[in-house]
């Protein structure tokens, strides 16, 4: 059963917001005459970027959402269990931070040591810069995925997003070959929204 998510709404509205204050003006004008529609390019680059920046945001508080949950239910509380985060051995693998003989069975110890497991990981997502496959993977683990539930059909579309934001972000739109009609534009925003809500299972 899908759960209420703040950031999902968040991003929700973001999406809603962006396509009225970008694209709503243009897709009338493109549908009411596609034959002879010039797009207005800056607009529809516009609308990209913030929204890649949106998704980008999201998947990260996703996954500070996630390892905050980690430190409150395990680190802080005295009757905390590991076998409810069975993502803890794949974030230690992508920290690079493999669990020791000295933390195994020795609680404090292993409670200090997913502690700087936990920091690991936020300092990779301070330093994440974008939803492509690899950032997308690691963020899905520190939300709380393991490895073999990561939607590789959602990871190559966020792969192609970001491809498409950088053929925007780094050069002139005039010379931009990723550029899509309005509608087109919003659709492709529109599924990867939609694709986040059931790969996280969730609602507004």
């Amino acid at each position: 059963m899908p759960t209420q998510c703040a950031h999902f709404a968040h991003l929700e509205t973001r999406l809603t917001d962006l396509r009225v204050k970008f694209l709503d003006d243009l897709i009338k004008i493109e549908n009411a005459n596609p034959g002879q529609f010039t797009p207005d390019l800056d607009s529809i680059a516009a609308f990209r970027l913030l929204m890649h920046a949106e998704i980008e945001d999201f998947l990260e508080r996703k996954a500070k959402e996630n390892l905050d949950k980690i430190s409150l239910q395990l680190v802080s509380s005295k009757v905390g269990s590991s076998r409810f985060f069975p993502e803890l051995f794949y974030i230690a693998t992508v920290v690079n931070k493999p669990l020791s003989s000295e933390h195994a069975f020795d609680v404090t110890a292993f409670k200090g040591y997913v502690t700087q497991m936990i920091g690991s990981a936020k300092g990779f997502i301070k330093d994440n810069n974008g939803i492509k496959e690899g950032s997308f993977n690691v963020l899905s683990i520190f939300a709380g995925k393991t490895a073999d539930e990561i939607d590789s059909t959602l990871s190559a579309s966020l792969n192609s997003y970001g491809k498409s934001r950088g053929d925007v972000a780094h050069q002139s739109t005039k010379h931009s070959s990723t550029i899509n009609a309005p509608s087109v534009e919003f659709a492709s925003a529109k599924d990867l929204v939609d694709g986040l809500a059931l790969y996280f299972d969730l609602t507004k």
